[in-house]
């Protein structure tokens, strides 16, 4: 079983979709330009980054370890780019759901 592959499905795209249902109506026409911008440049950012970490030996993969999907993309699994590419929009839009939250109580000055 490909645990790695479910891992990120579970941890990264379901709560996505989840916060992107509920905040992306909520959003103003600039912040979602906002957005875009920001994920253009976090995948170019996330794509080299997971080529350098490669090349340089900091991580590698194991089917022995873990099972994989079998899908490689320039000698990188599948799941590695489901992963580095589902973090990104998680963090944006955990920051925007927090600043909604924290702004609708003025928790902080």
């Amino acid at each position: 079983m490909p645990r790695y592959f479910l891992m990120t499905l579970i941890v990264f795209w379901i709560p996505v979709f989840v916060l992107g249902r509920f905040l992306w109506k909520k959003l103003d026409p600039l912040t979602k330009k906002a957005f875009w911008a920001t994920m253009a440049i976090m995948t170019v950012a996330t794509f080299i980054m997971e080529y350098v970490y490669i090349w340089l030996d900091i991580w590698s993969f194991s089917e022995q370890v873990d099972p994989l999907l079998g899908i490689w993309l320039w000698g990188v699994p599948i799941e590695e780019f489901i992963f580095w590419f589902g973090a990104s929009p998680l963090f944006i839009f955990m920051y925007m759901a927090f600043d909604r939250f924290f702004k609708r109580r003025k928790i902080y000055a």
